[in-house]
């Protein structure tokens, strides 16, 4: 899936106008962050190699170390529920670091929602989702941009969804920092919509 999709995905579900700010960011940042490695090798790439080789197998960037480690990293659904299980155990054991306690719990719970959102629709590009308890991947069938994967349909479907949930942001909150991220996430759907309906390359 898109990052955008993830992260209003995390915003929508895991995130409360009654939060205390941090709580709110915890959860879009959660969201966001395991693919954070890959929006750093893409700059480290254009920033400090020419015509760099991102994607393509096996020589891309992406296939490459240190990118496939930290990209295990962060797509750990064993690091998440550890972080999970650490801050209600923080949220516990003290009143005073609650806030935080609550604040890793919604960070590691929107991360995790990421990474079993992602699990069916990556093929050849699969993380490795149990690090480090094993380095396997598994391969879908499905994909969520590959249209000989039912890419097309997958994609149709993420695009309904994004915007639906960038509308209930908006409802939601009714404040103009996340509107304004609502609809900045929501703006790669309207421009996708576009190219299908509207843009004629002959």
């Amino acid at each position: 899936m898109l990052t955008t999709t993830h992260m209003l995905v995390a915003g929508a579900t895991l995130s409360r106008p009654s939060q205390r700010w941090y709580h709110i960011a915890a959860a879009w940042f959660g969201g966001f962050f395991p693919d954070m490695s890959v929006f750093v090798m893409v700059g480290y790439g254009r920033a400090m190699m020419d015509n760099a080789n991102l994607w393509r197998k096996p020589e891309g960037l992406y296939w490459q170390e240190p990118w496939q480690t930290f990209s295990a990293i962060s797509n750990s659904m064993p690091l998440y529920a550890s972080l999970i299980a650490l801050g209600y155990w923080i949220s516990r054991a003290s009143e005073r670091l609650r806030g935080w306690g609550v604040g890793l719990m919604l960070f590691a719970g929107a991360a995790m929602t990421h990474v079993v959102l992602d699990f069916p629709v990556h093929t050849d590009d699969a993380h490795i989702h149990f690090w480090p308890l094993t380095d396997w991947r598994f391969h879908s069938p499905v994909s969520y941009y590959q249209r000989d994967h039912y890419g097309g349909l997958v994609g149709t479907v993420e695009i309904v969804v994004g915007v639906i949930l960038a509308a209930l942001v908006i409802w939601r909150f009714r404040r103009w920092p996340l509107t304004v991220l609502a609809v900045l996430l929501a703006l790669p759907y309207f421009l996708s919509i576009g190219l299908i309906f509207f843009w004629d390359p002959f």
